[in-house]
């Protein structure tokens, strides 16, 4: 019997409202691929109110997560990023069950058919990825304090958002537990904690990766981001924190989603919305299309000022 393909979200109590939107994205833009593949949520801090309500957009297989060795969880990587950043270690024992798993973070919005990703990467490799290009940086010693000597830090990074990480993958039984200890060992040293890792393990076994398009995960830094005239971007990814779906700008695809989760009984986020978005909201602005992803002033002029030169020529007439 051959085996099924996985796409895996982890979660505490406080994102729950973002990964229902993630839920609901991926219902609306992959029905048929949702027919066959398992949806997987790593949580901590869930109620069993919470798992009824997400599994009322799309069934949902549960897991509660915890870190699988002894570390300081007092550090300052667990305050940014909580335990559940490294619940991603789990696929690679996770692959004695799937085929393929597809890790995406909950800070996303789907907005296209995924099983391009499943029938397109991985079966070369083992595990494939986007590059990175957020803040302009591009190379894997981003992701720590110092360098690590022992490993080439001139290499691209790779964005860890967006992993599918494949049964071929090679020395798979061993990186479970090897990403753990060098969690733990590089705690210290370690920025983008689970990225760093995760790249360093790719030297570490002489692992190759598949490069996804952009458009499989795209970032802020990408100026397809908020480009209302794409229709191709599959995920939309905001990390980085600052320009978050519901606090940057008024988004109409993801607000009609929240929307839609609010009227199901969802609790409103309580995260400080940018002074921008909160005039726009004031003010009913975003029924003017202009306001729809428009870049906030305050934060970034110049993207401001280049979609105001733009908006006429990009949009106007369409």
């Amino acid at each position: 019997m051959s085996k099924k393909n996985a796409i895996f979200f982890s979660c505490n109590e406080r994102f729950i409202f973002t990964l229902a939107i993630a839920l609901l994205s991926l219902k609306k833009h992959c029905a048929e691929l949702l027919k066959t593949t398992d949806v997987l949520v790593y949580y901590q801090g869930f109620t069993e109110a919470d798992k009824t309500f997400l599994n009322s957009i799309t069934p949902c297989i549960f897991k509660e997560y915890h870190f699988a060795v002894e570390t300081d969880f007092e550090n300052i990587n667990f305050k940014n990023f909580t335990q559940l950043t490294f619940a991603r270690y789990e696929i690679f024992d996770l692959l004695d069950t799937y085929k393929k798993v597809l890790y995406i973070d909950v800070d996303v919005m789907i907005g296209g058919d995924l099983s391009y990703i499943f029938n397109n990467f991985g079966d070369k490799t083992g595990v494939a990825m986007c590059k990175d290009t957020q803040k302009g940086l591009t190379l894997i010693t981003k992701n720590f304090v110092h360098p690590m000597p022992q490993y080439d830090m001139t290499v691209p990074c790779y964005n860890a958002g967006v992993t599918l990480f494949c049964d071929n993958i090679p020395h798979r039984q061993e990186l479970r537990m090897w990403c753990y200890h060098k969690t733990a060992e590089w705690l210290e040293n370690l920025v983008c904690p689970d990225q760093g890792v995760v790249n360093v393990m790719f030297q570490e076994f002489g692992i190759q990766v598949e490069v996804l398009p952009d458009l499989c995960n795209c970032l802020p830094s990408n100026p397809k981001y908020l480009d209302k005239n794409r229709k191709d971007v599959l995920i939309y990814h905001c990390a980085g924190g600052g320009v978050r779906f519901w606090t940057y700008t008024w988004n109409a695809p993801w607000q009609e989603f929240y929307r839609q989760y609010l009227q199901m009984g969802g609790k409103p986020h309580t995260d400080k919305e940018h002074p921008w978005l909160k005039m726009i909201k004031k003010y009913n602005l975003q029924r003017f299309k202009f306001f729809d992803r428009s870049p906030d002033p305050q934060m970034h002029p110049a993207r401001f000022l280049k979609y105001l030169v733009q908006y006429p020529f990009k949009y106007l007439g369409r």
